[in-house]
Formats: C-alpha cells, structure tokens, sequence
C-alpha cells in the first residue's frame, strides 16, 4: 500500500484525475460541434454545357465539378451527383452529400436558389474515412428552369464529429 499514511496525496491524485476526466469530456463535445453555424460545406460552380452527346435524340446536360465530387443535371430534371467525401479525425461522423440548384451571374455571384437543399446520400464515416457517395433524383422544378440554370451548389452535411 503506497499511500497509506499519504491520505493528502491520495486525494490530490485522485482530483488530477476527475479533472483530467472532465477536461478530456468537454474537449470531445467541442469537437463534435460543426465548423460553420448550419454545419454544412458548400462549394458552389458554373456548369459546362454538353447537348447532343447522344445524338438528336438525346437531352441538353449540364455538368458541375468540384474537385472530385461530380454532378449533371439533365433537361428533363433528371440530375445525379458522385465523389469522395472526406472525414477528418478518429470519431465518427455521418456524412449527406447534397446539391441545390440556382439561377445568378457568372461566377455564381448573386444566385437565387430555385430550390431547397436536396440530399440523396447518407453515410457514417469514421477513422479520416474517404468515402464515395453516389445518388440522384429529378427535379420538375429543375427542368422548367433549366435553361436558366447557371450555377449548381453541392452541399456536404455532417452531424456527430465533424471537421
């Protein structure tokens, strides 16, 4: 028995210990907070427009890049996005990858979003994770604007740990 006789040792030690405990709690809740106020990263670009890829029949298509996620929104309002989305750190977070449409001046200055945020996958990444998400949808009101369509922004959304 090392610390009888030593009971004020004892009780500093084991008050290094709850504080250390309390300290290494808080620290893992601040990190679970969200690095921008609604949590989400937005990268916004212009489309590049291909028409008639498949011959007369085929419809107009526009093509979004962000690095190495892709998106393409068809006339029709078909659209369907892909990549890798990146998670930092040990702790887990759960990952929606997401797009939204708009209408503005070259540049994607000053756009009006003819929609909400529509997210198409969801999936837990934990362990700097690099995970590939891939999905779609059609958007009727995609496709009665589509001509006027001139910026398209993707939207990664995280809750749990994210950074």
């Amino acid at each position: 028995m090392r610390n009888q006789g030593k009971p004020k040792a004892c009780y500093i030690r084991m008050m290094q210990r709850l504080l250390i405990t309390l300290f290494f709690a808080a620290a893992c809740s601040a990190l679970a907070a969200p690095a921008d106020a609604d949590g989400v990263r937005k990268l916004a670009t212009e489309p590049r427009r291909s028409s008639n890829i498949g011959g007369a029949q085929s419809l107009a298509r526009l093509d979004f890049y962000y690095g190495e996620i892709r998106a393409w929104l068809l006339q029709d309002g078909n659209w369907h996005i892909e990549g890798g989305v990146q998670h930092r750190g040990a702790f887990c977070g759960t990952y929606q990858l997401g797009i939204q449409f708009g209408i503005g001046n070259p540049g994607c200055a000053n756009v009006e979003w003819i929609s909400t945020p529509i997210y198409v996958t969801q999936r837990r990444q934990c362990n700097s994770a690099l995970i590939i998400h891939v999905g779609g949808d059609q958007s009727q009101i995609a496709a009665d604007a589509f001509d006027q369509i001139s910026c398209a922004q993707r939207l990664i959304y995280c809750t749990g740990n994210c950074k």
